[in-house]
């Protein structure tokens, strides 16, 4: 099964890729593309040496449905073009406060989760995983603290672009590395969010967003910031990854395969589960496994079909799994995800329809042609669906994730044109000799 994957990718480069013109973009697409190469040859190592084997027959149908739906998702991403962040980078109003906003959530969030994160990583970490409801109970109790905190970590993504807007500017001149320097240290603030409740997923997700984020922006930076950046994200990364590597030896203490291997089951066995759960009968979900802040609301009003609470219906869906051999947790990407939530072809609709707004979102600009600080922001946001994605759907387990980020960008945007609006009502005043006005932040003299 894996070797259909790797074929097929490598069919979708020969298609896609290869004779591409970069002035046409495509970075992102390729990025998302060779993450899952990299995941199909984890597979393929995982069949050879069959360390983690399937519990069934392998479906090779499964396996192309799985590479159909990625393959979807890649071409949603095809257009986006990193040589317009360029409009970006010079229109960025309202910068200082939105910075300001972000470093305070975000320090704010620091400081409440540290305690909390330095307990999971002392004593016996095992036994601090399996004490996980305890923590979460106290963590709940500090109500809005608690709340106010957690949202704030969220936006960590939006911290790592600002930050590189900042050194991005500074090939302009003038800008130093004090604003850039405070928002990826307030970044880490869902590494430490993450590790209050003694998870790992934190750090990786860190990892690949600053990854995606860099590579986004590093051909509009100076060679030095570059160097900068290198050194600064290479020593960050050995610091965030120890707790990761304590976690995992905890985790897999009395592992049949130990620690080493083990990472298999993250990266390497998601074909073979994907198979395997084709294997039995699935119920469907109906969207309350995966969005249940956004299915709430909607059968408050509306009510019908998938709307059992999701806490209520648990253990019952699992309990479907569990009777025909196969555990309802393992890895096997977003897509199966939402295969669990609305079937084969329910889930097939509803990526198309997901690939087609990334590409919307990737190819419209405003009406003067520039890409937008909150249009950027949304392609991102996209983006990390599929590409956290390679593991399951975690926004699943965080609607709130989506939430706040949403709301954030909507914020930034109705800052934007409000800068607009102030700066047009400056410019333009009654009596003036001249026609003078003003465009999304730029004057223009007619």
């Amino acid at each position: 099964m894996a070797l259909i994957f790797v074929a097929g990718l490598l069919a979708y480069y020969a298609v896609f890729f290869r004779k591409r013109d970069p002035a046409l973009g495509g970075g992102m697409a390729k990025l998302l593309w060779f993450l899952y190469l990299a995941l199909g040859l984890a597979a393929l190592f995982v069949e050879v040496t069959n360390v983690l084997p399937s519990a069934y027959d392998p479906s090779y149908k499964a396996a192309a449905y799985l590479l159909g739906c990625i393959l979807i998702s890649v071409s949603g991403f095809l257009r986006f073009n990193p040589q317009d962040i360029d409009g970006v980078i010079l229109r960025v109003r309202g910068q200082g406060f939105i910075e300001a906003v972000l470093i305070t959530l975000q320090g704010f969030s620091i400081a409440f989760f540290s305690s909390f994160a330095l307990s999971s990583l002392g004593g016996d970490v095992g036994a601090n995983r399996l004490e996980l409801s305890n923590k979460a109970e106290v963590l709940g109790s500090y109500g809005l603290i608690n709340t106010v905190a957690g949202a704030g970590s969220h936006l960590f993504m939006i911290s790592l672009v600002m930050a590189c807007v900042r050194l991005c500017q500074s090939r302009e001149g003038g800008n130093t590395l004090i604003r850039p320097f405070l928002l990826i240290a307030a970044s880490l603030s869902y590494v430490v969010y993450v590790l209050a409740y003694v998870g790992r997923d934190g750090a990786i997700y860190w990892l690949m967003t600053a990854l995606l984020v860099f590579l986004m922006f590093r051909r509009h930076m100076p060679a030095k910031t570059q160097r900068w950046i290198i050194v600064a994200g290479s020593s960050i990364s050995a610091i965030i990854l120890l707790p990761i590597a304590a976690i995992t030896a905890a985790r897999f203490a009395n592992s049949e395969f130990g620690a080493s291997w083990s990472v298999f089951e993250y990266f390497g066995t998601q074909i073979n589960n994907f198979s395997d759960y084709a294997n039995i009968d699935r119920p469907l979900t109906y969207g309350a496994m995966n969005f249940p802040l956004i299915i709430k609301p909607y059968c408050s009003v509306i009510g019908g079909l998938g709307c059992e609470d999701w806490d209520a219906i648990k253990p019952y869906i699992f309990d479907q799994y569990l009777t025909q051999g196969q555990a309802p947790w393992l890895f096997a990407t977003y897509i199966s995800d939402f295969v669990a939530d609305f079937g084969y072809m329910g889930a097939m609709i509803f990526i198309s329809l997901f690939a087609f707004l990334c590409h919307y979102l990737s190819v419209s600009r405003d009406l003067n042609g520039f890409l937008s600080l909150s249009r950027l922001l949304l392609v991102l946001l996209c983006f990390l669906t599929p590409y956290w994605g390679v593991f399951y759907f975690r926004f699943g387990i965080i609607n709130s994730f989506l939430i706040v980020n949403v709301a954030f960008i909507v914020f930034i945007w109705a800052l934007q044109r409000l800068y607009v609006v102030n700066v047009e009502s400056e410019v333009v005043g009654p009596g003036s000799g001249h026609s003078t006005k003003s465009t999304l932040g730029f004057q223009t003299h007619g």
